[in-house]
């Protein structure tokens, strides 16, 4: 009996490992506490009904079996019958409850872990679907709004109208900031860089080159920093700077991945500069 005891403790003891896994990923995937509490409880009062029905079949097994025997003994003794009843047959009775009582027990702890797979799947499967319903939500207005203006100042400046693109794109970067959307932000300035150059406005060219590549960099963007830093080398030649153009131009390379398109132009562009 200890040993059976000591078998359904190392049982409770992993599926308690289990249920604290599963309760930390449904946590994180958006389930609520008390929801995650419910499951995982359910589960565990599942499973240790099926562990006790076994254990207390395990505990009756050896009890009927010497009741039995002392019956078929005094049996024996008294001719098989004392008092008109056949011990010998209540003996026999006996045993077959108990194998009926190991029966149960073992029927109740498949169709203990068996509902607790099913709903372990469930919750799984309903996680999955979360996952995925978020993964399909649209964007939020505010951001669908700052991304349509990005691009229509892309588009403008395209057509040369360059002060109705710096206008569009200062709108757009006023909404990205005020999402917190540093990446927004930071592809929206070097927008402006681009458009600002082309309007001979290099201060500010320069100023948002400059602040999209620490945005890009802060966030661990390093192939878009090194794009803004093409664009802010470009700048810097154009003026004359060529040291300056050159250490941009240089950085971004380091930045770029090799074997990259971006990569190859670069060191491209290093070698024409020297």
């Amino acid at each position: 009996m200890s040993r059976e005891l000591t078998q359904n403790e190392r049982r409770l003891s992993v599926l308690g490992a289990i249920g604290l896994l599963w309760g930390a990923l449904l946590v994180a995937i958006g389930f609520t506490v008390p929801f995650v509490a419910i499951v995982i409880g359910g589960l565990f009062l599942i499973v240790v009904a099926g562990l006790q029905g076994r254990a207390l079949a395990a505990a009756v097994k050896p009890s009927l079996g010497r009741v039995g025997g002392r019956v078929v003994g005094a049996s024996q003794k008294a001719s098989g019958t004392i008092g008109g009843f056949d011990w010998s047959a209540k003996g026999d009775s006996a045993r077959r409850r108990g194998a009926a009582a190991r029966r149960t027990a073992a029927d109740g702890m498949k169709r203990a872990f068996a509902a607790g797979g099913a709903a372990v799947t469930g919750v799984e499967s309903r996680g999955r679907e979360l996952a995925a319903r978020r993964a399909a939500r649209p964007a939020p207005p505010m951001r669908r709004e700052a991304m349509r203006l990005s691009q229509q100042a892309a588009v403008l400046r395209a057509e040369e109208r360059l002060s109705e693109a710096v206008e569009v794109g200062e709108q757009a970067l006023a909404i990205f900031r005020t999402l917190g959307d540093s990446h927004g932000a930071a592809l929206t300035l070097n927008g402006l860089g681009l458009t600002q150059a082309r309007m001979g406005d290099e201060s500010g060219a320069l100023d948002s080159y400059e602040t999209a590549v620490t945005l890009l960099t802060q966030l661990g963007d390093a192939h878009g920093a090194g794009r803004v830093l093409a664009n802010l080398g470009a700048l810097h030649r154009g003026q004359g700077h060529d040291a300056q153009a050159r250490a941009a131009w240089t950085d971004a390379l380091e930045r770029f991945e090799p074997g990259t398109p971006e990569y190859d132009r670069m060191a491209q562009q290093l070698k024409l500069a020297s």
